[in-house]
C-alpha cells in the first residue's frame, strides 16, 4: 500500500517538475507548482532512504520558494 503511494509520488512529482520549469518562462508563478513537486520528491527520496537527494529536495524547495518571491518582486516593480 504504501510502496504504491510512492510510486504515484514519483511519477507525480517527475511529470510536476518538467511541467513547472516549461511554464516558468511563461509566468513566475509556476514557481509555486515546482515547490509543490518538490515536496513529494522528497518523500520518495526519503522513503528510499537516500540522503544525498533528500537534502537536494530540500534546497530545491527552498530554490523554488526564493525564485516564487523574486518573480513576485520584480512583477510589482513592472507594474509601477
Amino acid at each position: 500500500m504504501l510502496s504504491d503511494l510512492i510510486r504515484v509520488f514519483d511519477i507525480l512529482s517527475s511529470v510536476l517538475i518538467v511541467l513547472s520549469l516549461y511554464l516558468v518562462t511563461k509566468t513566475y508563478k509556476a514557481w509555486l507548482i515546482y515547490t509543490l513537486s518538490c515536496v513529494p520528491f522528497t518523500i520518495v527520496c526519503i522513503y528510499n532512504r537516500n540522503p544525498g537527494l533528500t537534502i537536494m529536495g530540500i534546497v530545491l524547495l527552498s530554490v523554488g520558494i526564493r525564485n516564487y518571491i523574486l518573480g513576485k518582486r520584480s512583477k510589482k516593480e513592472t507594474k509601477i
